[in-house]
């Protein structure tokens, strides 16, 4: 529908969405959109697969450049070539069916990917074409997780916990905020913390810094 909005020239709900949730709203916040407003991510969180046993090893994550070029393929070649004008049938029941049919297999996909890779956020880390916004813009995020070396136990919880399988300790350990542009901001580590070390902080350091926790075996 973003793609759609723009090429109509219009600045309609779906861009004014995008442009306050998923592009300027992580300079400040983070990905918060992930971790506390997405509906896909609600709904998914509720299979059975609620704790990662780690990301498979490799570049998967590219693979959701690939969606977010598909998706902006397809909407390419339904406006040049098929005439496909959004601010025509807006409304209709031609564009319902193809919201209907296009969120029908995006939780078709998430919920294939949960079972298959028993990981509840599969979609999340490896596919989700929304991330490419959000990754981009969340790495100037000024609301980080903060922690405090002192107070910890390393009884490492926090990474255990972690739902996108940060090491969060390793960045501790450093003497940095959490930097990786995979935290959603959800505050799980804050919350399974036995001895308060973590919080969240306002600060200026750039991320993109990814420590992530691997499965050793897929």
């Amino acid at each position: 529908m973003v793609f759609f909005s723009i090429l109509a020239g219009l600045g309609g709900g779906a861009l004014t969405h995008y442009l306050i949730a998923k592009i300027f709203g992580p300079l400040l916040f983070g990905r918060l959109w992930c971790g506390w407003a997405c509906w896909t991510l609600m709904f998914l969180d509720l299979l059975p697969h609620t704790r990662s046993k780690g990301r498979i090893p490799g570049k998967w994550g590219w693979l959701r450049y690939g969606h977010f070029a598909l998706s902006l393929g397809l909407v390419l070649v339904l406006w040049f070539g098929f005439d496909y004008q959004e601010h025509i049938y807006f409304g209709s029941v031609t564009g319902l069916y193809w919201m209907i049919v296009g969120n029908a297999l995006y939780y078709l996909v998430g919920i294939s990917m949960a079972f298959i890779l028993k990981d509840n956020r599969a979609f999340c880390k490896y596919v989700c074409p929304i991330t490419v916004f959000l990754k981009a813009t969340s790495r100037f995020s000024l609301l980080k997780i903060e922690g405090e070396m002192e107070k910890c136990n390393e009884c490492g919880a926090c990474v255990k916990m972690c739902p996108m399988d940060i090491r969060i300790l390793d960045y501790m350990k450093n003497g940095e905020r959490v930097l990786s542009t995979e935290c959603t901001v959800c505050q799980t580590c804050i919350t399974v913390c036995p001895t308060d070390a973590l919080k969240l902080s306002f600060g200026f350091d750039l991320g993109g810094k990814e420590l992530l926790r691997e499965k050793t075996q897929v």
